[in-house]
């Protein structure tokens, strides 16, 4: 009988040589049939293992670390989605680690994702961090959400609905975009919108469509006449977006100082719409920004230089 469990250590990347270091597989089919069978998430590492240095130090600082690696192992399937510069694999392998690369939008090294069975990310912390105790923090509340997401299949009706919610809010905002079918799913068996996911999903189409019109407007100005239409029915989940289009047509329109101090106030409009940056934050990252826009006359000069290469329309 085919076992999953023995074709995946078949395929496992070399084990470090680190005491105590965790085996990492390598395929990514595999390891969700294996994680499938074990009732675990799949925690991956995307990196440049011979190009990448602060992809070297998360492995041998963290992921190599003895009680991380055995925290890792008994609680995750392990995968490396490995894209080096001189790979020691097939053209065909790399070629499969790039596209996993695209699928999950990994556009920076390293980057750690917790996955269901279903291959959906929702844990994540990209970047390098030196504090295992940090990095487990960080990908605890993708493991919480692989078993709120378990659970719910076993669930119906209001139940089924609570226990997905609860797994979508454990998500970060940055894998939003690529869970959007989870979102979708909940949004679908979600009848009395209970999430408030309906209302996100209603105010990304307003948004697109916003965007659409104004990316097919004759002129900056009239695109700038529909945002601020836009603007008028805006909601939480879209103000921000609408304001970043505001902003980018008002810097290609400005065409004196008083234009450039308009700017300004969007950009400080931006800070108070945005709901990922903390309330307490938001004071410091307005005086960060009168840094910015202290000088009118420079900021309408390198308005007129980007120009040259996006002319008014």
């Amino acid at each position: 009988m085919f076992c999953v469990r023995a074709f995946f250590k078949c395929v496992c990347g070399v084990v470090a040589s680190v005491v105590g270091a965790a085996e990492w597989g390598t395929e990514y089919e595999p390891a969700l049939a294996l994680a499938q069978e074990q009732r675990k998430p799949v925690l991956v590492n995307f990196t440049g293992s011979d190009w990448c240095g602060y992809c070297m130090r998360l492995r041998a600082e963290v992921l190599d670390e003895p009680s991380f690696a055995s925290w890792a192992a008994e609680h995750f399937v392990l995968l490396e989605v490995d894209v080096p510069q001189h790979p020691k694999f097939s053209r065909e392998k790399l070629a499969q680690n790039r596209a996993l690369c695209e699928k999950y939008r990994i556009d920076g090294f390293p980057s750690l994702l917790v996955l269901d069975a279903k291959g959906r990310a929702v844990g994540c912390l990209f970047g390098y961090e030196a504090n295992p105790e940090i990095v487990r923090k960080s990908i605890e509340p993708g493991w919480r959400a692989v078993q709120y997401l378990r659970a719910a299949e076993s669930l119906q009706g209001e139940a089924k609905v609570h226990a997905m919610v609860e797994a979508w809010k454990l998500v970060p905002e940055d894998l939003h975009d690529v869970n959007k079918e989870l979102r979708a799913e909940i949004v679908a068996i979600d009848t009395q919108d209970l999430s408030g996911l309906k209302s996100v999903a209603d105010a990304e189409r307003r948004l697109q469509a916003c965007k659409h019109a104004a990316d097919a407007a004759p002129t900056d100005a009239v695109a700038l006449e529909i945002v601020e239409a836009a603007l008028f029915e805006a909601v939480p989940y879209n103000k921000r977006q609408l304001l970043e289009l505001k902003y980018r047509l008002l810097i290609s329109c400005a065409q004196t100082e008083a234009d450039v101090l308009l700017v300004a106030e969007v950009a400080y409009a931006i800070i108070d719409a945005d709901l990922r940056i903390p309330a307490s934050e938001k004071s410091l990252r307005k005086q960060q920004l009168k840094g910015v826009f202290a000088n009118p006359r420079t900021t309408l000069n390198r308005s007129r230089m980007l120009k040259r290469h996006r002319p008014i329309r």
